[in-house]
């Protein structure tokens, strides 16, 4: 047999083994002679069916040899092919013979690691007649097979009664899963790389997104995040820019607090964040290129202890923690090339807070170089809570109505037999204000997905209806509509009296998750008192969490709601049938159970409601606490059908307290309450500082009259307003609003950034408009609006369809800069020869066609990169005009000869050109070279940097400079850059440079200013790991500043 064939039955065999698995049939698993294929055959009727799996299967084990061939392709090619193949041999018997029988090998969350493990103490024999190469190979062809079995089994849908059938309808979508899950496995560089098996861990338990009401087996279907998930916009809470997508964002910042509502996708993007780290898909992310991401839910932590750095594997990596390392997480922070994801900071009780402000503290001291990302609701701590140990504060945005259109475009596109609805339910969206602002939250958009999907007929207005569907489909319409014979018969009504008894006692113990034992516990305990219902606890309990849809068990032995939203609203309904209102009112102060209270109100009869919201309103506290009560009786309005004329008009009056409001809470408080805050709004006189939360809470409620007074701020320079100006477009007719607020806008200083390409329509109404970037991340192609914005002096482009050169043929542009993540193919820049005006082009992404570039006759500035030849410089010799040049990622350039066709240079820049040796050609260019930049060139030699004695700056990140010295003579020097030492520079040659006025110094150790002493006017930027001594005795006006270390 050859190795080809060898390898095509090995996959046969990893196949069978993996239906084993999926089938959590223990018989059938432990019978190593068991033909499951036959077995699955049965459970479909039809002939043309059992045709389709037999085919669906064959068609697996082609997938999974579409992986594997390749990969003995290049594994031990030395070793002679009978050997290679008899190894393939003993790799499938292993498999074939497998008993397994191991309960762990049916869990959830089961890793390559723990079946490979299993699999070498089952067929301890298996490599004995191989030699030692062999033997190495065998183990590690086994252990590739493991990877590829845990992803078929993980990526087909959960086997239950009906199964079969959905499978084969989505069998074309479950292929290219497959497909893409397999080709996502990060690789092995060699058989003990412990790093390759944990990130293989991380995308296998994380890269599954849950698009609620999809498919027929679960109540929510598991789709691949990385194809699924939709980036969403964040803004600084004390940031004058404009919101931004969170990859833009963490180059900024290596800590960062995020703080968004309920349902607002914070877990849904540190999944993302952690997926995208162990896949290396952030190369392009400055400083996140080999991250390892430790996923920590602080829920699971509500009655135990705060983790250690060795037990961040526990969730998601438990198989595998025996293996690691020793000090391997720790190494890992301390070097900077981890991230440690918190999520749910607000689901711990508030008196456990501090514990974990201290933790954290705690992590930052020990790993200062470590990244850091938390999540919470906004209410759960106050605002700078994280500010004293360098934590960045952002929080999420709603979705804009591009973000909703792509949102259900991408749900749809997960039933394929479904797409074309996706386009009826936007036309939906977009008709109905009330339709509007549910969706801008993705987890109410998912639920108006599910419930427009399932065809269950008009679509709710507002969440307490939408609740209530979403809950009454995902526990009992599906089956009955798709007539799956339930195991279990309970009816709706008692699911729901079981489930709101649980969420309701995990409320009141705040408890956000519990013991899979103490849940089952609590069920019984109500089953106490149903006696019309004559099965076991545990059989109850196992079908709430299998068939029930509202329960899961993320990792074996523990229970949640699949989303908190949804234990609050039964909480809510439990606490209003108990009459507990006094209960209620007693702990509305508190942000865990602010949502209770909120959504209690709803649910409530008007007697219940008015003694709630009389407690709320009477209650004697003193401020912040006030404050808190205030809101939530604000917030009652909303989810409440009907109010006494008395408290309706006593809680308007509170509200006129909070006006103007005085941050981004009270706004998203009082544009919940309902339009009568309008009036408030538009009477008021806000301080400046007031203003964009006016702006924000305005354009929440909408309407003509939100527009007008939103218009008296247009012309405001003042970037918190503009920022929220231009936020609030998403809330009206988009040329109307531009015409009305944006054309006077005076922008960021006459900056404004894109993503959307449909929002191009109102650039040219922009007066104040001169430099734009379009950041075209779902690709775009064309730059042909340029015509219509013939002001325009600068343009920024990011786009993954390519880059509309031509177009720009004609314009007025002066500035362009090309970025964005690597295109497939080079993109030519002669066409640019025909934009006569432009002065500085900047080409981040691959290019050609450089000397018609000679043809500009004002072309000062050129950067290029990502050039894979030296000789390739060639083609710059016609440019002999340039005055700056910038060179990043230049492959085989040893030294500057290929430069030495430029004249008289006034700025060089080489970024990453890792071969650079030989810069004494700099020398040529002393008399007029004022700014030079030598970036993460590590070997190049700094000596003749000493001649350079007319230079401004100088920045030599990530290069060696082992003395200080040669700079001695750099006497106009004024802005010195070093950054990324490995060591603390002696700054004593720096003493006499007179001019010198801003010193950069990054790395770690102790920096000695004392050289500097009496220097005035000198600002000097060290990192956090950093200590600078002698900083007393500095001149006047001279500052330390620490900076975050990327």
């Amino acid at each position: 047999m050859s190795l080809e064939a060898s390898a095509i039955a090995l996959t046969t065999a990893v196949v069978k083994a993996a239906a084993k698995i999926w089938l959590r049939d223990r018989p059938i698993a432990a019978d190593a002679a068991a033909k499951v294929f036959d077995l699955l055959e049965k459970q479909v009727t039809g002939l043309n069916d059992q045709r389709k799996l037999r085919l669906l299967f064959t068609n697996l084990e082609s997938r999974v040899a579409d992986r594997l061939l390749p990969f003995l392709e290049v594994e031990f090619r030395a070793l002679p092919d009978n050997e290679r193949t008899a190894t393939v041999n003993a790799a499938r018997e292993t498999f074939e013979r497998a008993a397994l029988t191991d309960d762990d090998l049916f869990a959830t969350d089961l890793d390559a690691a723990y079946l490979y493990r299993y699999l070498l103490r089952t067929a301890p024999g298996a490599s004995a007649l191989l030699s030692a190469d062999a033997t190495a190979l065998y183990r590690r062809v086994l252990r590739e097979c493991c990877a590829y079995l845990v992803q078929v089994t993980s990526t087909l849908p959960r086997f239950q009664p009906g199964a079969l059938v959905e499978i084969l309808r989505r069998e074309t979508e479950i292929l290219e899963t497959v497909r893409n899950v397999l080709a996502a496995l990060p690789e092995r560089r060699h058989p003990e790389d412990f790093a390759a098996d944990f990130r293989r861990q991380v995308v296998t338990a994380l890269d599954r997104m849950a698009l609620f009401g999809a498919g027929l087996t679960d109540a929510t279907r598991l789709y691949p995040l990385s194809v699924a998930y939709l980036s969403l916009s964040i803004s600084a809470d004390h940031d004058d820019g404009p919101a931004d997508r969170i990859e833009h964002v963490l180059p900024r910042s290596s800590r960062i607090l995020l703080r968004g509502e309920a349902g607002s996708g914070k877990t849904t993007l540190l999944q993302w964040l952690a997926v995208q780290c162990a896949s290396r898909e952030l190369q392009d992310v400055d400083g996140w290129s080999d991250v390892e991401p430790f996923l920590v839910r602080l829920r699971r932590f509500s009655r135990s202890p705060l983790p250690t750095p060795e037990h961040f594997l526990d969730e998601i990596g438990r198989h595998i923690a025996d293996e690691m390392p020793s000090g391997w997480v720790q190494q890992r922070l301390r070097r900077g090339q981890a991230v440690l994801l918190v999520d749910g900071l607000d689901e711990l009780p508030d008196e456990r807070r501090r514990e974990v402000r201290e933790w954290l503290r705690e992590l930052v001291g020990a790993f200062p170089r470590a990244r850091f990302v938390v999540t919470t609701r906004p209410s759960a701590v106050a605002p700078g809570w994280l500010r004293g140990d360098g934590f960045t504060e952002v929080r999420l945005q709603p979705m804009t109505p591009r973000d909703v259109r792509t949102f259900v475009k991408r749900w749809h596109r997960a039933m394929p037999a479904v797409e074309d609805r996706g386009d009826a339910l936007v036309d939906a969206i977009v008709a109905r204000s009330a339709l509007r602002r549910l969706a801008e939250n993705p987890l109410m958009c998912a639920l108006l997905c599910a419930l427009h999907h399932e065809g269950n007929g008009r679509l709710p207005d507002n969440r307490m209806e939408l609740y209530e569907v979403a809950l009454r489909m995902l526990l009992d319409s599906r089956d009955i509509e798709r007539r799956i014979e339930a195991t279990v018969r309970l009816s709706l009504t008692e699911k729901l009296v079981l489930l709101r008894n649980l969420a309701y006692w995990l409320v009141r113990n705040g408890h956000t998750d519990v013991p899979a034992v103490d849940a089952e516990a609590r069920i019984a305990a109500k089953l106490r008192s149903m006696g019309q219902i004559d099965v076991t606890p545990r059989t109850v309990f196992r079908h709430l969490l299998d068939r029930g849809g509202v329960l899961r068990e993320p990792v074996p032995g523990r229970v949640d709601f699949v989303h908190r939203t949804f234990q609050e609203y039964l909480a809510a309904q439990a606490a209003v049938e108990e009459d507990d209102i006094g209960i209620l009112t007693a702990n509305a102060h508190l942000d865990e159970w602010r949502e209770v209270v909120v959504l209690a109100a709803g649910h409530a009869h008007p007697a219940q409601r008015e003694r709630l919201l009389d407690g709320i309103l009477s209650w004697d506290a003193e401020e912040p606490q006030r404050l808190k009560l205030d809101l939530v009786a604000l917030a009652c309005l909303e989810t409440s059908p009907e109010l006494s004329e008395r408290l309706r008009n006593e809680i308007e009056d509170r509200a006129s307290t909070l006006i103007p409001p005085n941050s981004s809470d009270v706004a998203d408080a009082l544009a919940a309450a309902g339009e009568f805050v309008l009036d408030l709004l538009v009477g008021c006189e806000p301080e400046p500082a007031q203003v964009p939360f006016l702006i924000h809470a305005a354009a929440l409620i909408g309407g003509p009259a939100a527009l007008d007074l939103i218009a008296r701020h247009r012309r405001s320079n003042d970037p918190r307003v503009v920022s929220e100006l231009l936020a609030a477009d998403a809330q009206f007719e988009p040329e109307e609003y531009a015409e009305r607020v944006l054309a006077d806008s005076p922008l960021f200083d006459g900056y404004l950034s894109l993503y959307d390409p449909a929002k191009l329509v109102i650039v040219p109404r922009l007066r104040h408009l001169e430099r734009l970037r379009c950041r075209f991340t779902d690709g775009y192609g064309r730059l042909d609006f340029m015509r219509d914005l013939p002001r325009l002096d600068s343009l920024v482009v990011e786009d993954i369809a390519g880059y509309d050169l031509p177009s720009l043929s004609g314009t007025g542009l002066t500035h362009l800069t090309l970025t964005g993540p690597p295109l497939r193919e080079s993109t030519d820049l002669s066409p640019l020869a025909e934009v006569r005006g432009l002065r500085s082009i900047e080409a981040r992404v691959a290019t050609h066609g450089w000397p018609a570039l000679a043809e500009l006759p004002e072309l000062k500035h050129l950067q290029l990169s990502w050039i894979h030849d030296a000789a390739e410089l060639a083609d710059l010799v016609p440019l002999t005009g340039l005055r700056s040049l910038s060179l990043s990622h230049v492959f085989r350039l040893d030294d500057l000869t290929p430069l030495e066709f430029l004249a008289a240079p006034t700025s060089l820049a080489f970024l990453s050109c890792k071969a650079l040796e030989d810069v004494s050609l700099l020398t040529r260019w002393a008399a007029g070279l004022r700014w030079l930049r030598l970036i993460a060139c590590p070997p190049a030699d700094p000596a003749p940097i000493a001649e350079l004695t007319n230079l401004r700056l100088l920045d030599l990140t990530a290069t060696d400079l082992p003395d200080l010295a040669l700079l001695s003579g750099l006497r106009h020097l004024e802005d010195l850059r070093l950054r990324d030492l490995r060591g603390m520079p002696e700054l004593t040659p720096l003493a006499d440079l007179g001019r010198l006025k801003k010193l950069t110094v990054t790395g770690m150790g102790r920096l000695d200013l004392r050289p500097l002493a009496g220097r005035s006017q000198l600002r000097i930027h060290v990192s956090d790991l950093v200590e600078p001594v002698g900083v007393q005795l500095l001149g006047p006006d001279s500052t330390v500043v620490t900076i975050q270390d990327r």
